[in-house]
């Protein structure tokens, strides 16, 4: 599973600290963003903005309409997992 780390939450809004996101190289980066890309996002969630710079996520959502943490879970679990067997374009 990604290691992170959740800094700040209320509902409707949680920023999430994911520290290998600030290693990332660019092209690490853009591959991050196809991973992404993919997974689709259920319904109640409003926008995820990811910053490399502080190497922390922000998601807001519909409070009441998604589990977030639940949700932080799987994408965690998944994205692990494309990192394990290789994903590619």
């Amino acid at each position: 599973m990604i290691s992170y780390r959740i800094i700040h939450h209320i509902p409707g809004r949680i920023r999430i600290e994911v520290p290998f996101i600030k290693k990332l190289s660019r092209s690490g980066l853009l591959q991050m963003s196809k991973q992404l890309s993919t997974i689709s996002i259920p319904e109640g969630i409003k926008d995820i903005r990811p910053n490399p710079l502080s190497g922390s996520i922000v998601i807001t959502y519909e409070h009441g309409k998604i589990d977030i943490i639940e949700y932080i879970k799987t994408v965690s679990s998944n994205m692990e997992m494309q990192k394990l067997v290789g994903v590619r374009d």
